[in-house]
């Protein structure tokens, strides 16, 4: 719904409820912030045409709240400038996720790199397979989006690398059919997961996430995530593509619940 210069949007969680956040894990809330900034930048696009808005960075701060059953989450935002890349423009968003009850739970900020079909297939690609559909009865990545990684200690207790194999296609189902990229929820969960390994996280609440993205993997890439933690709750994970390419970094601002 748009009222305004604002846009709401209501949703439903679909995952497990990890212990990284009072609510909704740390993943499920930058998608459906994410999804909710998208749906701000077309609603002030003036081109009524198919569009393609990638995440390019955000901050996402999330807050104590006294509900703990809320089943549905409102999202309220406005578009707050229009940026120009080299190539492409960029639409600079904000938004608030309210629980049932009103109660303020989390707040982003981000950037979305804004494209034509035309012209995200120019920077992409196309996949020559066609569209994907998941597999009837297929469980929803986005439902359970944590994959087993193989870790290994580079510094015991500060440095942690972690190698997520190569993803299959059907995890990419329906996220950019054109070109299936690496969902943003698959890549969040299970690098925040990285958190909980170190002493004294086992349970953890994350109340800041910093993103930023310069690419994501393909399905079958491999990825590499290595995980510093700077002895004062502050974790960095960053990204790797399987040729060493930096694709993501993640700055957490995390407590032991």
């Amino acid at each position: 719904m748009v009222k305004d210069d604002l846009v709401f949007s209501w949703f439903k969680p679909e995952q497990q409820r990890y212990s990284e956040t009072t609510l909704l894990s740390c993943s499920e809330a930058l998608r459906s912030m994410a999804l909710h900034g998208a749906l701000i930048g077309a609603a002030a696009n003036p081109v009524k045409a198919r569009h393609y808005y990638l995440g390019s960075r955000a901050e996402l701060r999330t807050f104590p709240v006294e509900a703990t059953d809320s089943e549905v989450f409102q999202c309220v935002g406005r578009l707050d400038g229009i940026d120009r890349s080299n190539l492409f423009p960029i639409y600079r968003v904000s938004g608030v996720c309210l629980t049932d009850k009103g109660e303020r739970y989390a707040e982003l900020e981000g950037a979305l790199l804004v494209l034509t079909e035309e012209e995200f297939v120019g920077f992409k690609g196309a996949d020559a397979s066609g569209p994907l559909v998941g597999p009837r009865g297929q469980p929803s990545p986005y439902a359970d989006p944590l994959r087993p990684m193989t870790l290994e200690w580079m510094e015991p207790g500060r440095m942690l690398r972690a190698s997520l194999p190569g993803l299959p296609r059907e995890d990419f189902a329906g996220h950019f059919d054109i070109r299936p990229l690496c969902p943003l929820t698959l890549l969040a969960a299970n690098a925040c997961s990285l958190v909980g390994h170190f002493p004294g996280y086992g349970r953890f609440w994350i109340s800041r996430c910093t993103l930023s993205c310069k690419d994501v993997a393909a399905p079958g890439q491999s990825q590499r995530l290595t995980c510093v933690f700077d002895g004062a709750g502050r974790f960095m994970v960053t990204v790797e593509g399987e040729e060493g390419q930096r694709l993501a970094r993640f700055k957490l601002e995390a407590m032991p619940a």
